[in-house]
C-alpha cells in the first residue's frame, strides 16, 4: 500500500513556494527519502526513476519542480539559486514526521546536475546519489573547446521556451501567436542554428533569455565562473554515462571529483536517451542490451542500500566500461585505467597516418574554410531536436563527407593487430590561418575493410579560446584538439583515419573568422579562411591514443 500527494508546498526562505509530488509507503514507521529536483514535468521524472519499485522497497519518493518550473513559483534561470533551494528542500525532507532523516538523490541530465548543487551544501542527511548522463560546470554544457555546442544547446533552449509558454497559457494568457512562432522555430532547427547573430532569436529573447547570455559570454568569460559548480564533499555516487552522450566527458570528470570509496562508474555504448543495444549505425550486440537492462535494478539497489544504512549491500565493480568494437564489458579499478601508453600517430604529407615521425620539411596540407558553408554534422555526441535517426547522434558512416574539399583525411595502413584504446584522445595540430581567428576540428574514424568509415570521437579547438589569445595570421602554432574519452577496439585489418577541418555544423557554431563569436556577429561579416596543416620534422602534427597493453 502507498499514498501519493500532489502539489505539496515547500516554502523557501525567501518566501517562494515550490511544489512537490510525494509518494510513500503506508506505514507507521518513518522511511528514507529519494529526492529528485527537476525543471521538466514531474511525472516524467517519477516514471524514469522507477518510483513504484522504490516505494515498494520501503522508500518515500519526493520529486520537486524547480523554481519557476511546473507548478512552482518564481522564475527559472539555469544554474542559479540551486544551492540554496536544494538545501531548503533536503532540510524539509529530513524533517518530515514520516522521514528517517536519511536522503538519497536521483537524477539524469539536468536533474543530475541539481544533485551536484545539492551535494555542495554538505547537508548531513544526504547519504548517496545515483546520477545518469551527468553534466558538470555549466560552461562545459554550452561550450566545448571554446566553441558553442550549438545544436544541442539550441534544442534544449527551444524546449525550455515551450515550457515557459505553457506556464503563461496556464495563467490565462493568450499564447496562440507565440505557440505558432515556437512551432516554426522547432520545425527547422538547422535554419534556427544559421541565425546570425545567433543571440538574435526573438522567441528565446522573450521566453528563455538565458540563450542570449550564453551566446554573448564566450567560454573564457568570468560570467561562467560565477555559475560554476561549488566544491562538494565526497558522497557515495553511482555515475552512469554513455560513450555517445554529449555529457560523456563531463560525467567522467565528476566521477573524478570528490571521490568516495563507495562511488562507482558505468559507461555503456549509449547516447543521452534511454540505453539500448544499438546506436547510430552500429549494433553493439546483446552484451550492450544486457548492461542496459541491469541499470535500473542496479541503481535501485544502490539507493536502497545507502538509504537504509547498509552500504555493503551495494556491490559491484568500481568501474565498468563497455569496449566498443570488442563489444564486451570490462571491470576496472579506476578511470582512466593505469598502464595505458600514449601512442602517437603522425600526420604525413601524403595523407598517411603512421607511428613514425616525418623527417625533414614538407609543404603543408591546405583547404579553404567558408563559415557560410560549414561541414555538416554526421553523428556524434549530440542531442538534436531532429533525432538520432537523422544522423543526429551516435556512430555514423562518414563517407557522405568524403567529397568535400574542406576536409582533410589522414589514413593509416591496415592494422596488423587489434588496437585497444582506453582513455582520453587528443590531436596536436601545427596549423596556421589567414583569418583573425579560426577553429580546428578533428574526428577519429574506424575504416572497415569494406570502406565503411564509422566515427569514434570528434572534437574542436577555437584558437583564441584554447591558446588564450588571438594569434597573428599565417603564424604556425601548436593547437591541442581534445577528442575526449573512449573505450574502443580497432580490429586488425581496419585502418585509423583522422579527419581535419574547421567546422562541424550544427554540432558547433561556425567561427566567423573575425575574432568574435557567431553569437554576436552578423553574417555579412563572416570571412573565408585559408587553412594550413603542417606535418613535417619541425611540425609533428599527431594523433595521440592511450593504448591498452
Amino acid at each position: 500500500m502507498s499514498q501519493v500527494e500532489q502539489l505539496v508546498p515547500i516554502t523557501l526562505p525567501d518566501g517562494t513556494t515550490l511544489r512537490a509530488t510525494v509518494h510513500r509507503p503506508v506505514t507507521t514507521h518513518p522511511v528514507p527519502v529519494v529526492l529528485a529536483l527537476t525543471p521538466y514535468p514531474v511525472d516524467a521524472a517519477r516514471q524514469e526513476m522507477g518510483e513504484s519499485e522504490l516505494v515498494a522497497r520501503g522508500l518515500a519518493v519526493v520529486v520537486v519542480a524547480l523554481r519557476g518550473t511546473g507548478s512552482s513559483e518564481g522564475t527559472f534561470v539555469p544554474w542559479r539559486r540551486h544551492v540554496e533551494d536544494a538545501h531548503a528542500v533536503i532540510e524539509w525532507c529530513s524533517q518530515q514526521p514520516w522521514s528517517t532523516g536519511s536522503v538519497v538523490g536521483w537524477g539524469r541530465s539536468y536533474l543530475a546536475q541539481t544533485q551536484l548543487y545539492l551535494a555542495s551544501t554538505g547537508h548531513p542527511a544526504l547519504r548517496a546519489m545515483h546520477l545518469g548522463v551527468c553534466p558538470g560546470d555549466p560552461v562545459g554544457i554550452i561550450y566545448r573547446g571554446g566553441a558553442v555546442v550549438l545544436g544541442s544547446a539550441l534544442s534544449w533552449a527551444t524546449a525550455m521556451s515551450r515550457g515557459e509558454l505553457m506556464r503563461a497559457a496556464a495563467r490565462g494568457e493568450d499564447m496562440t501567436a507565440e505557440l505558432a512562432e515556437w512551432e516554426e522555430l522547432a520545425a527547422d532547427p538547422d535554419a534556427a542554428a544559421r541565425t546570425a547573430p545567433l543571440a538574435d532569436i526573438p522567441l528565446l529573447d522573450r521566453r528563455f533569455p538565458a540563450w542570449r547570455d550564453w551566446m554573448t559570454h564566450p567560454a573564457g568569460d568570468p560570467w561562467w565562473q560565477e555559475r560554476a559548480l561549488p566544491p562538494r564533499p565526497a558522497v557515495p555516487t553511482l555515475f552512469v554515462a554513455g560513450w555517445h552522450d554529449l555529457f560523456r566527458d563531463l560525467t567522467l570528470q565528476q566521477f573524478a571529483v570528490a571521490q568516495h570509496p563507495a562511488s562507482r562508474l558505468v559507461v555503456g555504448p549509449w547516447g543521452h536517451g534511454f540505453p539500448a543495444q544499438a546506436m547510430g549505425e552500429v549494433d553493439y550486440g546483446r552484451a550492450a542490451a544486457r548492461g542496459a537492462e541491469h541499470l535500473g535494478a542496479d541503481g535501485i539497489e544502490f539507493l536502497v542500500a545507502h538509504a537504509t544504512g547498509a552500504p555493503d549491500e551495494a556491490t559491484g565493480p568500481r568501474v565498468r566500461v563497455f569496449v566498443m568494437g570488442e563489444n564486451e564489458w570490462r571491470d576496472l579499478e579506476a578511470w582512466p585505467p593505469p598502464g595505458t601508453a600514449p601512442t602517437p600517430w603522425h600526420l604525413a604529407p601524403d595523407g598517411g597516418l603512421a607511428p613514425e615521425v616525418v623527417d625533414g620539411t614538407a609543404e603543408p596540407s591546405t583547404f579553404v574554410f567558408d563559415p557560410c558553408d560549414p561541414v555538416p554534422t554526421v553523428g556524434g555526441p549530440n542531442l538534436f531536436a531532429r533525432g538520432d535517426a537523422a544522423r543526429g547522434a551516435g556512430p555514423w558512416d562518414q563517407r557522405p563527407l568524403d567529397d568535400r574539399a574542406d576536409v582533410l583525411h589522414f589514413v593509416s595502413p591496415p592494422l596488423a593487430d587489434d588496437l585497444t584504446v582506453l582513455g582520453d584522445v587528443v590531436v596536436h595540430l601545427f596549423a596556421a590561418t589567414d583569418a583573425v581567428d579560426t577553429d580546428w576540428t578533428a574526428k577519429l574514424v574506424d575504416v572497415h575493410p569494406d570502406g565503411t568509415a564509422i566515427a569514434v570521437l570528434d572534437g574542436i579547438a577555437r584558437v583564441r579560446e584554447v591558446l588564450g589569445e588571438l594569434v597573428p595570421p599565417a603564424e604556425v602554432h601548436e593547437v591541442p584538439v581534445e577528442l575526449g574519452a573512449t573505450a574502443y577496439l580497432f580490429r586488425a585489418g581496419h585502418r585509423l583515419r583522422l579527419d581535419i577541418s574547421s567546422s562541424n555544423f550544427p554540432r558547433f557554431d561556425p567561427n566567423p573568422g573575425t575574432g568574435t563569436g557567431a553569437g554576436v556577429t552578423d553574417r555579412s561579416q563572416f570571412r573565408v579562411a585559408h587553412q594550413q596543416v603542417h606535418h613535417d620534422g619541425p611540425h609533428p602534427s599527431r594523433l595521440v591514443l592511450p593504448v591498452a597493453p
